[in-house]
C-alpha cells in the first residue's frame, strides 16, 4: 500500500497495538515479582520465573522471523495477541511454580512474535525515504508504555489486588487485539510465493546482513539491562533512598529525544547517528560511575538524560538500518535477528555486571560497559571498510 504520510491508517493502528500491548507487558513485569513473593515463593524461584520469559523469547526469535516472512502477518499478529491474552489472564489464576513457568515460556514465545511481526508490518506502511523517522515515532509507543505501565500496575495492585491487576493487563491485550482488526492488509506484503517457501535455510532464520546491527543492539541493550537491574541499588549506596524519579526523568527525556531526533537518521545518515548515540550512552555510564553522596542527585539526573538521548537517537536508527539491509520478503528474518541482539544484551548483561559489582563495586561495573559501546562502533567501521573493498573488486 503506497502512502505519502507516516501517520496513515495502518501505521496508526500498529502504533496503538504496540502501545497497548507494551503497557500490558510492563504492568505484568512490574507486579509479577511482588505477586510471586506474596504467594510464598522465594526470591530465587521468583527470579527464575521472571527471567525465563526473556530466555524463551530469545530462543524463538529466528523462527518468529521465518514464520513472519511466510504467513499472513495480520493473522499471525492476531493469534500471538490471543495467546498473550490467555497468558496474562492465567497469571492471576496460577498458584504453582510449574504453571507459572509454563505461562512465562508461552508468553515469551507469543510476545516475541508480536514484537517481530509489528515491526515488520509497520515498515511496510512507512513512506520511502522516511524509515528512520517512522521507526522513531513508532518507538514512542514503547517509551510511553515504560512511563505509564509500571505506575498503573502498582496502583492497581495496591488498590484491587494481584488477580484484578492481571485481569486489567489482560484486557489491555484484548483491546490491542481488537485494534489490530482495523488494519487493512494484503498477504502480498509479507507472504513468500516461492515454491520452497516452507523449507528451512539458515539465511531464512538469521539475516547475515543485519548481524552487525544486532551486535550494536546487544551492546546498547546491555546498558539497558544493567540500568534496570542495578540503578536502584547503586542509588541507595550513594544516599538516594528512592530512585523511582530516575526512571521518570529517563522516560520523559526519551520521549523528547525520540520526537526531536526521529528525522536525524534520514537527514544525516546512520554513521553519524551511530557515533552520536554511542557517545551519549558512553558519557552516561561515565557520569554515573563518578556519583558520590554529595552530588548523587544531579549526577544521576545527568546520567539519565544522557542515556535517554543516546538511546533515543540510536535505537530507531538501528531499526531502520536493519529493515533496509534486506529485501522486503526477508524483513521478518532481519527483525528477528535484531531482537536476538536485544534479548542477548538484556539477558547476559545483568549477570556479568553482578559479578563485577561483587568484585569491584558499581562504579567499576558501569565504566566497564563503556568498552562494548566503543568496540561495536569500531566493528561497524571495519565492517563498512570490508564491505566497501568487496564492492570495489
Amino acid at each position: 500500500m503506497s502512502t505519502s504520510k507516516i501517520w496513515n491508517r495502518e501505521y496508526t493502528v500498529l502504533f496503538l497495538v504496540n502501545l497497548i500491548v507494551s503497557t500490558s507487558f510492563y504492568m505484568v513485569s512490574t507486579a509479577l515479582s511482588k505477586h510471586l513473593v506474596g504467594l510464598g515463593m522465594t526470591v530465587t524461584v521468583t527470579g527464575s520465573i521472571v527471567g525465563v520469559m526473556s530466555f524463551a523469547s530469545m530462543l524463538t526469535r529466528p523462527v518468529s522471523g521465518w514464520i513472519s516472512d511466510r504467513l499472513n502477518q495480520k493473522w499471525l499478529l492476531s493469534g500471538a495477541l490471543a495467546v498473550n491474552f490467555v497468558c496474562v489472564l492465567g497469571y492471576g489464576a496460577a498458584t504453582t511454580v510449574a504453571v507459572f513457568i509454563f505461562l512465562r515460556i508461552l508468553h515469551g514465545i507469543a510476545f516475541g512474535l508480536v514484537t517481530t511481526v509489528t515491526m515488520v508490518l509497520v515498515s511496510s506502511f512507512i513512506p520511502v525515504g522516511r524509515m528512520g523517522e517512522g521507526m522513531g515515532y513508532f518507538g514512542l509507543a514503547q517509551t510511553l508504555a515504560v512511563a505509564i505501565g509500571p505506575s498503573i500496575s502498582l496502583a492497581l495492585y495496591d488498590a484491587v489486588g494481584g488477580q484484578n491487576m492481571f485481569l486489567a493487563a489482560a484486557l489491555c491485550v484484548a483491546v490491542s487485539f481488537m485494534s489490530a482488526q482495523f488494519m487493512r492488509y494484503t498477504p502480498e506484503k509479507g507472504v513468500s510465493r516461492k515454491s520452497n517457501a516452507f523449507h528451512f535455510r539458515f539465511r531464512d532464520l538469521i539475516a547475515k546482513e543485519a548481524l552487525i546491527y544486532a551486535v550494536i543492539t546487544m551492546a546498547l541493550s546491555s546498558v539497558n539491562g544493567i540500568e534496570n537491574s542495578y540503578i536502584a541499588l547503586y542509588a541507595e549506596q550513594v544516599g538516594i533512598r528512592n530512585a523511582g524519579w530516575y526512571f521518570t526523568v529517563s522516560a520523559a527525556a526519551l520521549l523528547v529525544s525520540r520526537t526531536a531526533c526521529s528525522r536525524l537518521t534520514d537527514r544525516f545518515g546512520f554513521k553519524r547517528i551511530l557515533w552520536m548515540g554511542l557517545g551519549c550512552t558512553a558519557a552516561a555510564l561515565a557520569v554515573l560511575s563518578v556519583a558520590s553522596a554529595e552530588w548523587a542527585v544531579p549526577v544521576f539526573a545527568a546520567g539519565s538524560v544522557l542515556k535517554a538521548l543516546g538511546v533515543g537517537m540510536l535505537q530507531p536508527a538501528l531499526q531502520a538500518a536493519t529493515i533496509q539491509s534486506v529485501t522486503t520478503d526477508r524483513r521478518g528474518a532481519a527483525t528477528s535477528t535484531f531482537y536476538v541482539g536485544t534479548d542477548l544484551g538484556q539477558f547476559a548483561a545483568p549477570a556479568a555486571a553482578g559479578k563485577m559489582v561483587d568484585l569491584a563495586g558499581y562504579p567499576f561495573a558501569f565504566r566497564a560497559f563503556i568498552f562494548p559501546l566503543i568496540a561495536v562502533g569500531i566493528a561497524y567501521m571495519v565492517f563498512q571498510s570490508i564491505k566497501g573493498k568487496i564492492r570495489s573488486v
